[in-house]
């Protein structure tokens, strides 16, 4: 009984969502000022500051993305402003046991 059927794995689990050509974080970053510019009847400005805050998201996320920026507070947040207060502490160099 051999089965010569080919299973395909998924080679790209880990590539974000995207919307057009953005990834998700990045359509959030622009999008989200542009509709509230446009809700607000203040459209030109809603977009420029969409822009800004699109540029500043690109260059802060760099080339790691958004795994790096998770990473980046869970080891230089103090434990009080970190979203990761159930993870193991960063600061403790050896624990004793």
């Amino acid at each position: 009984m051999s089965d010569n059927s080919n299973v395909s794995i998924e080679q790209k689990l880990e590539v974000p969502g995207r919307l057009a050509f953005f990834t998700t974080d990045d359509a959030a970053m622009f999008l989200g000022p542009c509709l509230v510019g446009f809700l607000g009847r203040q459209l030109i400005p809603g977009i420029v500051v969409g822009l800004i805050l699109f540029s500043l998201w690109r260059r802060l996320k760099g080339e790691g993305g958004v795994e790096r920026l998770k990473a980046a507070a869970y080891w230089f947040l103090p434990i009080e402003l970190s979203p990761y207060r159930s993870f193991a502490r960063s600061d403790v160099v050896h624990w004793r046991g």
